[in-house]
């Protein structure tokens, strides 16, 4: 395998998933990734990975995971959940780009976000400062930020109708990472509960392995590759005949 792009869409909880695609990935010599995108948990993710590294990341996840476990209360239903998440998010934020060198992001992780400018559009956030990094890792996934002067909110609302921010220059292949496709259940975007978690990790990883020995996964389209010369203007991919 070649140089090449990763996207990821958008899906809340549901990106244990590519935390453990990313393991296998990152460990395979031959694919060297030269850059990540996406929207919402498709592009924190990676942004968390590329920051902080692979096992704190995995540690800040699973122990979240062990909080919505142990106060259920707290994510009894989607509202309360994803207002809870958010709020513990903000607070992984500033400790992050705080604590580690935002200088990792740059050019190798692009942030889909929507903002009013006045009308909804995707902006994409390539670099990064101390002072705008945290601010730019929440625009992606929440209800409300303001970003560079802008009132921006979850990056799934323009990134296309499968939440994935393509490289338009397309000047690599594009492997395309699809949450939303796991077949685990929708209320994971918003309940990370523990053993799902854990579960989907696993997926995760066999279905990488699957993708790079065969070139197909097992649950249908979740990861693909976006050859170059693709259409990808409405952010899907579009290969031609």
């Amino acid at each position: 395998m070649a140089d090449i792009d990763v996207v990821v869409s958008g899906g809340g909880n549901l990106d244990a998933l590519w935390m453990g695609a990313s393991m296998i990935l990152s460990r395979i010599s031959s694919a060297n990734v030269k850059r990540y995108a996406g929207v919402s948990a498709g592009g924190m993710m990676p942004f968390e990975i590329s920051l902080k590294g692979e096992m704190a990341t995995l540690e800040s996840h699973l122990s979240y995971s062990i909080i919505s476990r142990d106060y259920k209360d707290w994510f009894s239903n989607a509202a309360s959940a994803a207002w809870y998440q958010d709020h513990h998010w903000r607070l992984m934020a500033d400790w992050q780009t705080e604590n580690f060198a935002v200088s990792n992001l740059d050019e190798k992780v692009v942030l889909g976000t929507t903002c009013l400018k006045p009308f909804p559009e995707l902006v994409k956030i390539k670099t990064y400062t101390k002072g705008d990094a945290a601010s730019a890792f929440m625009s992606t996934g929440t209800f409300f930020e303001m970003y560079d002067g802008w009132v921006c909110s979850d990056g799934g609302a323009t990134s296309g109708q499968k939440m994935t921010p393509l490289f338009q220059d397309n000047v690599r292949g594009q492997v395309i990472v699809d949450l939303m496709a796991t077949g685990f259940p929708t209320s994971m975007v918003y309940d990370a509960e523990l053993e799902q978690y854990i579960r989907l990790i696993k997926v995760g990883m066999d279905e990488m392995v699957k993708f790079l020995t065969t070139g197909v996964t097992e649950r249908n389209e979740i990861i693909t590759m976006c050859p170059t010369g693709s259409d990808v203007s409405d952010n899907v991919c579009v290969q031609n005949s």
